[in-house]
């Protein structure tokens, strides 16, 4: 199983719960309702569906597909798996941009259709298994989609700055008459960390760099395989 599934569950519950609860609050204006009901029982009901999906998908789906699935991005995740007890670099294949837009999109789908399958059971009955299943394959697979998409512009995008960036020129600085302590500034912090802190949960300095340089190395690798692919187009 992924490390970082429970990170996975909780922030994918807030972010789903927060958009539809806004989502209904907005809705509730402009049709001049009371927008406070209409927001909690969006939160409610979307953290409930959330929770049940991603669950799935993270401690059930995804480990069993990365065990036993065959193709490339399994085995991409399963290097990963790998490299991540081991604690040493492994050889990973070159990421291709349709390698981007698969991901998770069969894991996606039958996490949804199970969600969706057991909790239209829940609210209708026998007869509501069926349009469950179709229903919360469909919708959870065009989202993971959607998701890769968005995942892409966001690769391309950084890919364009660090290429296009200049590189400041550092200017001399002048001699210092007298010491003054320095301190060093805060990483930031995200939003969902920043609530986990609230309740309690507070991720460790060394934790949080860690999960940035890893971040970091990843996006990095990536876009140098992906420039390497197009490279190579261009020449043939």
């Amino acid at each position: 199983m992924d490390p970082s599934a429970p990170q996975t569950v909780a922030k994918g519950v807030l972010i789903t719960s927060t958009v539809c609860g806004l989502t209904a609050g907005l809705y509730g204006v402009v049709k001049s309702q009371p927008p406070g009901p209409l927001l909690l029982f969006s939160a409610l009901n979307s953290g409930i569906a959330s929770a049940t999906f991603f669950s799935i998908r993270e401690y059930l789906v995804g480990p069993v597909l990365v065990l036993s699935m065959p193709g490339k991005q399994y085995e991409l995740r399963r290097q990963r798996l790998k490299e991540i007890a081991e604690g040493a670099p492994t050889n990973v294949s070159r990421l291709t941009w349709g390698d981007i837009r698969s991901r998770k999109v069969l894991d996606s789908s039958i996490s949804g259709a199970l969600a969706g399958g057991i909790l239209n059971t829940w609210k209708r009955g026998r007869s509501g298994t069926v349009p469950g299943l179709a229903t919360g394959a469909v919708i959870c697979g065009l989202f993971q989609w959607a998701f890769n998409e968005f995942d892409i512009l966001r690769i391309t995008h950084v890919s364009r700055v660090v290429h296009t960036q200049p590189v400041p020129a550092i200017p001399a600085a002048p001699a210092a008459t007298y010491s003054s302590p320095v301190t060093a500034p805060e990483p930031p912090t995200s939003l969902t960390d920043r609530i986990f802190a609230m309740f309690g949960h507070r991720i460790s300095d060394e934790e949080y760099l860690n999960r940035l340089k890893a971040q970091r190395d990843n996006h990095l690798r990536m876009i140098e395989q992906l420039e390497r692919e197009r490279d190579e187009k261009r020449e043939t």
